[in-house]
């Protein structure tokens, strides 16, 4: 037995002995904060003012005051264009005088105030009628070559009523507007480009609509082509030139509507609208070059000058051709009320476009001409010419 206690004294000491204290941690002493962002409120904000840890710029005694930042900031630039240099400056301007010299020498020297046949609007041309007409026939000799085979023989059917109709057009403007050789309009050797005819020289009648500018029509050596292709579509081009396609032809059935168009294509020759097209081209052209001296938008310059010039001014013209040709095809014994049903049914076919899409185009909208066509002061003139003509018709029947 007392082995045994003798045994257990070491683990009864151990555990009556009393065990040392463990130490507290102890918290470290607090350190300065840190701010990593400004003060959000007024009372923060006044505090750094006041200790003057929110002051930005100090005075610097040796340095003077520092500027404010608004002379230190540095300009910014939102557009990836870089600034033009001098040497682009000058050569824009150079180009532009160049130009505006250019022009104003070549109308001084060539260009002529005109006056336009039955509306008497003036205009100015630069470009003469031989100028005119050669432009016309090399344009119709390089389209015959890519319509190949497209063109109908003369001996169709369809090339026979166009240029009937053609005829009598022609035939009806030479008489109205007191130009020369009527007579040889109807021979067969005025519709070849290569016919050499001696001018036979009579004295202008005064009738109603004769005009002093007429005489590049009498040079005229009218061609009459009909291709079959399906484009509703037809023109007649400086030199008196005529190409007809079988898709207008397939549309409108009646003469009338067709003389409605070919008296519309004619009357832009008689108005000598190409040769206008063009002197207004080449002013527009100046007049760009130097728009674009003080600004680098070309696309903007483009844009203003098309709407604002190039397609009011082509409309006034598809606009004036209307109104002559209605004319035309009246005194050539064609009723001109189916004129403005006409431009009704082409609308019809073309579409209908909307305000802004007939802003962005070269024609006006089919309504538009329609309801012009039909004013009483248009349409009392074209009956009064039909009047006459049915009167001379009957009379050679």
């Amino acid at each position: 037995m007392s082995i045994f206690i003798r045994k257990l004294r070491p683990s009864l000491s151990g555990l009556l002995r009393s065990k040392p204290a463990v130490p507290t941690p102890v918290a470290p002493p607090p350190t300065a904060r840190r701010y990593y962002h400004a003060p959000c409120t007024r009372r923060s904000h006044d505090a750094l003012q006041s200790s003057g840890r929110g002051v930005l710029f100090r005075p610097n005694p040796v340095l003077g005051r520092r500027p404010p930042p608004s002379q230190l900031a540095i300009p910014r630039y939102y557009s990836y264009r870089r600034k033009r240099s001098s040497a682009d400056e000058a050569a824009r301007t150079v180009m532009a005088v160049v130009m505006l010299v250019g022009g104003v020498v070549i109308t001084i020297r060539d260009g002529t105030i005109e006056t336009v046949p039955y509306t008497n609007r003036h205009h100015l041309v630069v470009i003469s009628s031989e100028e005119e007409r050669n432009l016309g026939e090399a344009q119709f000799a390089r389209l015959k070559k890519e319509l190949g085979k497209k063109v109908l023989p003369t001996s169709h059917s369809d090339t026979i009523r166009v240029t009937g109709i053609s005829t009598k057009i022609i035939s009806a403007a030479r008489r109205g507007l007191g130009s020369d050789d009527n007579d040889k309009l109807l021979d067969e050797a005025i519709w070849s480009s290569n016919a050499a005819q001696k001018k036979k020289k009579k004295k202008p009648r005064k009738v109603w609509g004769a005009q002093p500018m007429t005489k590049h029509l009498d040079e005229l050596k009218w061609e009459v082509i009909v291709v079959d292709d399906k484009p509703v579509n037809a023109m007649c081009l400086p030199g008196g030139k005529i190409v007809v396609y079988t898709g207008l032809l397939h549309h409108f059935n009646t003469d009338a509507e067709i003389a409605t168009v070919l008296g519309h294509e004619i009357a832009h020759v008689i108005a000598r609208h190409i040769a206008e097209t063009f002197t207004k081209n080449m002013w527009t052209a100046i007049l760009r070059a130097l728009m674009t001296i003080d600004t680098d938008d070309s696309k903007m310059v483009n844009d203003l000058t098309e709407y604002v010039l190039t397609l009011p001014f082509s409309r006034k013209m598809e606009i004036e051709a209307d109104h002559i040709g209605i004319l035309l095809l009246a005194a050539a014994g064609f009723d001109p009320r189916i004129a403005p049903g006409f431009y009704e049914k082409l609308g019809k076919i073309s579409g209908n476009t909307s305000v802004l899409e007939q802003y962005k185009n070269t024609h006006p909208s089919s309504e538009k001409r329609s309801r012009l066509l039909a004013e009483p002061k248009v349409m009392e003139k074209a009956m009064a010419l039909y009047r006459e003509a049915r009167a001379r018709i009957e009379e050679t029947e």
